[in-house]
């Protein structure tokens, strides 16, 4: 029994004793390890006070524990960390310290990654307490002709290695180019029979004939492995493109109104329309501006997202409209004689539409007589509105005077005093002057020769491009209005 107490407590000095040791290389551990409290003070030794004034070197302390027990020899670590770590990828040469167990790398890699995983390499080997890297990058050291000269090798190396599928990638976006242009020329025709709308075809040729080009390059980008280095670029462009999209905000509104325009259809080429308060016949509609031309010849470019957002009248948009001039009667005169002499000048103008009917009626009762409407219905199309409007205004004057409603001069006898002689114009037996007789044989004249002139009126219905619009549409483009295809080109023959 005593003698396994005396067992039991030599055990318990052993273990005292080992405890003690283990204690006393822990505190020593301890010193050597930064950022760990030590119970003794130590000046800082210059490499380390070197080091750390360095902004680019990097420290890397292994990540398990420190293995005491086992002794490493700085000479061996020095011996292996020499022979190993230049055949590192991106080492270009490289130096060794080895003392206590801190390692200390000085030369040069390639760049601040290849520092990084140099540092971690060499904290993970066995007797290493502390890595202190003061190794210099390619971008560090060299001049900008050795850079250069350094990217041409690298590239001329890849070229040499990779110049198979760099040929395969050429030949994939010349075939993706030249397929996407051959669909571009005949995108009219093969898209034809699924969208009908000339716009829309043109837009959805230009996205399909983009989007080949785009797959040829992908799958290039595929083939040589550069697809997710490219798309990190591409989301950065993204951004870019984001940006500027913002700053030209106003080309892509017209070019999304010009869209709906297409799609929508307010006008075709000819229609007369007034927008913003311009008017003219519709010329061409392209991705920025419509092209208005005035009667006077004169162009309109007006923007796309100015039409789509202001109020428009399109004159002929309907097959017929209606027009209206109005006509004064003195109070003396028949009101209703002027309302059938009106209605028939119209009825008999050519061009004048019977259904709906042409009417006159009361407008206003003024001072001076009164003002009677005539208004009429006449086709939009095909149409001189203007010799319209001037034959029935002729003939409505022949109707109203031949109706008595405007009175004609006539041959009255000249008034004389009492008991004097008509020693001027007049003879004795009452005639009239000759003045007033001529004046009413010249009102008599040109009446006849106005009723002709409104019996022999031109034929208002025309053709070979005789109408005003076609007339100012015969006019051609000039660089300022010529932007581009134009979208509404054939919706005539459509």
């Amino acid at each position: 029994m005593m003698k396994e107490l005396r067992r039991g407590s030599g055990g318990r000095r052993v273990l005292a004793g080992v405890a003690i040791v283990a204690g006393l290389l822990g505190q020593s551990a301890r010193a050597q390890i930064p950022g760990l409290p030590s119970g003794t003070s130590q000046p800082k030794s210059a490499a380390s006070s070197e080091a750390a004034e360095k902004a680019k070197s990097s420290v890397a302390s292994s990540t398990g524990p420190i293995t005491v027990h086992r002794h490493v020899d700085d000479g061996e670590i020095k011996r292996f960390l020499t022979q190993f770590l230049p055949n590192y990828p991106g080492v270009a040469n490289l130096t060794v310290a080895v003392d206590g167990g801190v390692v200390t790398l000085d030369g040069r890699v390639d760049d601040d990654d290849t520092r990084k995983e140099l540092t971690g390499v060499v904290a993970r080997v066995e007797g290493v307490r502390l890595v202190i890297n003061n190794t210099d990058t390619d971008e560090e050291v060299m001049t900008g002709s050795e850079f250069a000269l350094q990217e041409l090798g690298n590239f001329r190396d890849y070229i040499a290695r990779k110049w198979i599928l760099l040929l395969m990638a050429l030949a994939i976006v010349a075939m993706s180019w030249l397929l996407a242009q051959f669909f571009a020329v005949r995108s009219e025709t093969l898209l034809a029979p699924v969208v009908h709308n000339v716009l829309l075809r043109s837009v959805v040729g230009s996205i399909i004939s983009g989007l080949l080009v785009i797959g040829g390059l992908m799958l290039a980008l595929g083939t040589l492995r550069l697809t997710h280095a490219v798309m990190s670029v591409v989301g950065v462009s993204g951004l870019i493109v984001l940006a500027v999209g913002f700053a030209f905000r106003d080309i892509t509104e017209n070019f999304i109104a010009s869209v709906l325009l297409g799609v929508r259809r307010p006008f075709q080429i000819g229609d007369y329309v007034t927008i913003a308060g311009q008017s003219g016949v519709v010329k061409s509609l392209n991705t920025r501006a419509t092209v208005l031309v005035t009667l006077d010849g004169k162009h309109v470019r007006i923007p796309n997202s100015t039409i789509f957002k202001e109020i428009m009248v399109n004159a002929t948009a309907s097959p017929s409209f209606r027009s209206s001039f109005d006509v004064v009667v003195p109070n003396e005169a028949s009101t209703a004689d002027a309302i059938d002499a009106l209605n028939h000048a119209q009825r008999e103008t050519r061009g004048i539409l019977t259904d709906p009917p042409p009417r006159t009626l009361v407008e206003s009762l003024e001072p001076g007589g009164v003002r009677l409407r005539a208004d009429f219905w006449t086709p939009s199309q095909n149409v001189d509105w203007f010799q319209i409007m001037s034959d029935v205004k002729l003939k409505a004057k022949v109707a109203l005077q031949q109706a008595g409603v405007i009175a004609l001069p006539v041959a009255a006898p000249p008034a004389k005093p009492e008991g004097k002689a008509d020693d001027h114009g007049g003879g004795s037996n009452g005639t009239p002057a000759p003045a007033a007789s001529a004046a009413a044989h010249q009102a008599a004249a040109k009446l006849a020769r106005d009723a002709m002139a409104a019996r022999n009126t031109q034929a208002a219905v025309v053709k070979n491009g005789e109408t005003p619009a076609d007339r100012v549409l015969q006019e051609p483009e000039t660089r300022v209005s010529d932007e581009g295809t134009n979208l509404i080109k054939d919706t005539r023959a459509e």
